[in-house]
């Protein structure tokens, strides 16, 4: 699917501003000018335009996801650049941002021979068409856009662990021993397995995420104010867009498959409040719905708090598939 204009793009959230408006009253709240009005709106659509077009056309085809240290990561903004669309976010990642254009550009090494030096010119800027989301004046619908813009152009995202994340990750790894001799067997009944080949498979790799995910909920929910991360509505967002996990070391990925529906906006708002995403009291059913899509079981990981209302509720499937 092209990349849409602008005038395709303003009449797809012209339709739903509404829904963008009565789901995050908080915007008009928090972050001026309010969107209530429709000129502010309209700075915020053309906004959301410029980072759709920009993560549209990465040419690495890659989207990171994560934390927000992911952002201040010296060598993810090096390796990957960042979106920047509307500006910088936070001073920490312009600075870091600085730091990697200039090392960039050092390409031009004086070891190297005259001739062989490439012009500064021809750097791949740092910002502008990176990986990571860094974005001023930051909206649900301008991280809507990131999303979209994404799956339009068939790119893969990646969830990436922050610091203390991976070591958490390996302390995972190592309580499965059980889980793993379970698998050994498994894999046995069709002869000679070589040492540590089990431990490198997406089946190993599946339980070592679906540990991790439980021992750190709140990479998808906020316990402190009671609301969801906005990774929670990046994934249920590639949910809706028919992306599949994609289980490795230390690393999630997610992939399209061909034939996947257009993304729009439609859906994906919908999709959310399908969820009632903007409600305190719905952890237990986007908990369920982030569970299901990761590993196809409605409890694989959740808080215990809410295991009798998952297991009391209907079981809805995919959210888009009834709109309240």
């Amino acid at each position: 699917m092209p990349l849409m204009n602008f005038q395709t793009f303003n009449r797809e959230i012209q339709a739903v501003k509404n829904i963008y408006r009565q789901d995050n009253a908080w915007v008009g709240r928090y972050i001026p000018p309010s969107w209530d009005r429709d000129l502010a709106m309209t700075m915020y659509i053309r906004a959301a335009y410029r980072l759709y077009r920009a993560t549209g056309q990465n040419q690495l085809r890659l989207v990171l996801l994560g934390g927000t240290e992911i952002r201040k990561a010296r060598n993810l903004i090096m390796n990957f650049g960042i979106t920047a669309a509307n500006g910088i976010q936070e001073r920490e990642t312009a600075m870091l941002a600085d730091a990697a254009q200039a090392e960039r550009e050092e390409v031009n090494d004086a070891d190297l021979p005259v001739n062989t030096r490439l012009p500064t010119r021809n750097v791949v800027p740092v910002c502008g068409l990176g990986s990571i989301l860094s974005e001023d004046r930051w909206t649900p619908l301008l991280n809507d856009a990131l999303i979209v813009g994404g799956a339009t152009a068939n790119h893969e995202f990646v969830i990436t662990l922050e610091p203390y994340e991976r070591g958490l990750w390996r302390e995972c790894e190592a309580t499965l021993g059980k889980e793993l001799r379970e698998l050994e067997q498994q894999f046995a009944q069709f002869g000679n397995v070589p040492a540590g080949f089990v431990r490198n498979t997406p089946e190993f790799k599946k339980l070592c995420w679906k540990k991790f995910i439980s021992w750190n909920l709140r990479m998808f929910w906020d316990t402190r104010q009671n609301i969801p991360r906005v990774l929670a509505r990046e994934l249920i967002g590639l949910s809706i867009f028919g992306y599949k996990p994609v289980f490795g070391d230390r690393q999630l990925a997610f992939r399209r498959p061909l034939g996947a529906r257009d993304p729009v906006f439609s859906d994906y708002v919908r999709g959310l409040r399908n969820l009632r995403f903007h409600v305190p009291g719905a952890r237990a059913r986007i908990m369920e719905n982030l569970s299901e899509f990761l590993f196809d079981e409605r409890d694989a990981f959740g808080f215990r708090a809410d295991q009798p209302q998952i297991h009391g509720m209907p079981h809805v499937g995919n959210p888009i598939q009834a709109y309240v």
